[in-house]
């Protein structure tokens, strides 16, 4: 490899190249994926209802993923922080994944109709609340602000990435300051566009209820989700070899960006449940009542456990937060809680009885991840594991508490 001088000083100039995953594990996950793009068909015969929200749950969480990668990348930015700089790759990557989960969100359009009570023409004739939310909640406004939305995601995230990928050639300090200001536009076109996409397609699935506090409770979630892939891919990456830098200090801080978000999401969790339960509003307390009945009760405790109590006590210790191997596992732990905290906003809708989880959900669940994973090796792939020119890589590299 040649070396170049670069802000963190004679350092090898790394190939593009490298990723997560080998040849015969590709083709693993290609075999999954494939599975699940079988099951999906089979099961769209045997129970379409079952089929779509399970597309909905798994294609929601996966663009969720993505945005918090783009979103962690933007908050870095302009809080100009410099540790995270090389990994910054990894966060990248998953927001380069975008234009799959398009795709998959798409799809999903196309069972609005199995999905949504607002969806019928005859339900919203008959029912006042949903005639006076038709002008929001249609068929058409949805999907359209959808791609919209995607077109939009897409293209910011390219740019910034774009910038970031163009400094590596030509090493000019005027990219950092101009993903600086792309920074700035995507959290102010986040913020707006992510709480009306959790509306448009998690919180109108029971279109009667409300939270003005829902969009922040499926930001705090997806966020802790996206916090703990970053995590586990940049040790995984590690592994590899593809990160050489990367030490205790930089995992002691992604362990206490994940703790302080499992506090967080704890946090939204109590104010809304507490503030609804107080209140005794027949319009609000639907939704409580639901997953408190025998059949979903079991869950609706287990997801507190394991997504607030868990992490705040196995991620308390400062040492733990410094172990690859511990972190990874906090990390796994997280991630599956947070698919749980997502499946119980999106299955009750629709089977109040009782959870449904059987093989459609696994095998849906693991070939959507194992496509994500796809989409992240070959973005990650395309570029420098790490930003070589970057100016802030040298206090990266030396980052210590």
């Amino acid at each position: 490899m040649s070396e170049i001088k670069n802000a963190a000083g004679d350092v090898e100039d790394p190939e593009a190249g490298g990723g997560l995953f080998d040849l015969p594990e590709r083709f693993v996950l290609i075999g999954l994926i494939a599975l699940a793009g079988v099951t999906f068909l089979a099961w769209l015969f045997v129970s379409p209802e079952r089929t779509w929200l399970n597309l909905l749950l798994n294609s929601y969480y996966l663009l969720g993923l993505s945005l918090i990668g783009t979103f962690f990348v933007a908050l870095q930015y302009l809080a100009h922080a410099r540790w995270p700089t090389l990994l910054r790759r990894v966060p990248e990557a998953m927001g380069q994944c975008l234009p799959l989960v398009a795709g998959l969100m798409l799809l999903v359009c196309f069972g609005v109709g199995h999905l949504f009570h607002w969806s019928h023409a005859d339900a919203v004739v008959n029912d006042a609340i949903l005639s006076a939310k038709s002008g929001y909640l249609n068929t058409t406004s949805v999907v359209g602000r959808l791609v919209v939305f995607m077109i939009l995601w897409i293209g910011v995230t390219g740019a910034i990435v774009g910038r970031s990928r163009t400094q590596d050639e030509d090493g000019r300090l005027e990219h950092t300051k101009s993903n600086v200001r792309l920074s700035a536009f995507f959290m102010v076109l986040f913020a707006a566009t992510f709480s009306m996409s959790s509306i448009d397609w998690i919180m109108s699935l029971e279109p009667h209820w409300y939270s003005t506090l829902f969009p922040w409770y499926v930001f705090s979630s997806v966020f802790v989700a996206g916090l703990a892939v970053i995590t586990g891919l940049a040790i995984l990456l590690h592994r590899r070899g593809h990160l050489p830098g990367l030490n205790r200090h930089h995992l002691h801080d992604l362990g206490k960006y994940m703790l302080a978000f499992s506090f967080f999401w704890g946090y939204l969790w109590y104010s809304q449940y507490m503030l609804i339960w107080y209140s005794n509003i027949p319009e609000e307390i639907t939704r409580f009542t639901l997953r408190e009945n025998p059949g979903w009760n079991g869950l609706f405790l287990t997801n507190l456990i394991v997504n607030f109590i868990i992490p705040f006590f196995l991620l308390l210790p400062a040492a733990v937060k410094k172990v690859p191997s511990y972190l990874l596992g906090m990390c796994a732990l997280i991630v599956v809680g947070h698919w749980l905290d997502l499946y119980l906003m999106v299955f009750p809708s629709h089977h109040a009885a009782g959870p449904k989880l059987g093989w459609l959900e696994l095998i849906t669940a693991v070939g959507c991840l194992a496509a994500f994973l796809l989409m992240f090796d070959r973005q990650f792939r395309s570029a420098r594991p790490y930003p070589i020119r970057d100016p802030f890589l040298a206090d990266s590299i030396h980052h210590h508490l």
